[in-house]
């Protein structure tokens, strides 16, 4: 049988990650300015081509996220991980935290750069595709004849209008990732046994998890069976073993490390 979790508990998660998420907030917003300019820089070597039917290829060739992707991601993990590792510390060793600037920061840039590594085709490529989408819709729906400019100046409004979401759910995905790596860091350097429980946050949580929450307490090595495809993970958010991205994306679950 599951152990209840405490109402302490509960309050210490919310608060962790709502830490975490003024953090992200943050991060969005950055992410959110350096893709409108790196759209706008793109839309603008549009302008060169008089047959929009040329403009995909354009957007595909030239749009590229490779010089703040990297930057980006690096920050995110860092700033919002270290504070997680931190508390993962103090609630497992009882003791202070070691230094931020010391091991976990090497270790959460490192993994950071390989996060965003792995991500950078298919983020990129989801805001390629969005802004071909825009473009196919502006050319279909209207029988007015627009010029170059006028065209590519509504297809940054238009793309202005889903900029923001696209932008969230990265932003809000990637920080419960950072946080959740971080603390597995920290608690992996620790010897320290303790068990793990699934902690869901009640906020539009999917069925699968509230599931996981009542599953009993696992040790430190043994992993959680999610959904129903019993995807494999170590914590809520993890990656490693290929969960669907249905059981990561817009998750606010965490977990309960409690030392034995």
């Amino acid at each position: 049988m599951a152990k209840k979790i405490t109402a302490a508990e509960r309050r210490h998660m919310a608060y962790l990650r709502q830490k975490g998420l003024v953090v992200g907030h943050a991060y969005e917003t950055k992410l959110l300015k350096a893709r409108r300019e790196e759209v706008r820089r793109v839309l603008l070597l549009c302008q060169d081509y008089a047959d929009p039917e040329r403009w995909p290829s354009v957007i595909d060739e030239q749009l590229t996220e490779s010089g703040y992707i990297f930057d980006w991601y690096k920050g995110l993990y860092i700033n919002a991980g270290l504070p997680r590792a931190q508390s993962i510390t103090r609630d497992l060793s009882r003791s202070k935290a070691a230094d931020p600037s010391g091991m976990w920061e090497q270790m959460i840039a490192l993994y950071a750069r390989e996060r965003a590594g792995e991500n950078i085709v298919s983020v990129t490529g989801s805001l390629k595709e969005e802004l071909v989408k825009l473009l196919r819709a502006r050319l279909l729906e209207t029988d007015e004849v627009f010029g170059v400019e006028k065209l590519t100046q509504q297809i940054f409004k238009d793309y202005g209008k889903v900029a923001t979401w696209m932008v969230r759910r990265i932003a809000q995905t990637e920080t419960m990732i950072g946080m959740a790596e971080a603390g597995a860091m920290a608690a992996d350097t620790l010897d320290v046994g303790f068990t793990k429980q699934w902690c869901c946050a009640h906020i539009r949580t999917r069925d699968s998890h509230l599931e996981m929450e009542k599953v009993p307490p696992i040790d430190k090595n043994e992993m959680f069976f999610v959904g129903p495809e019993r995807a494999m993970m170590r914590w809520p958010h993890d990656t490693a073993s290929g969960a669907p991205a249905s059981e990561i994306i817009n998750c606010a679950c965490d977990v309960i490390r409690r030392p034995k």
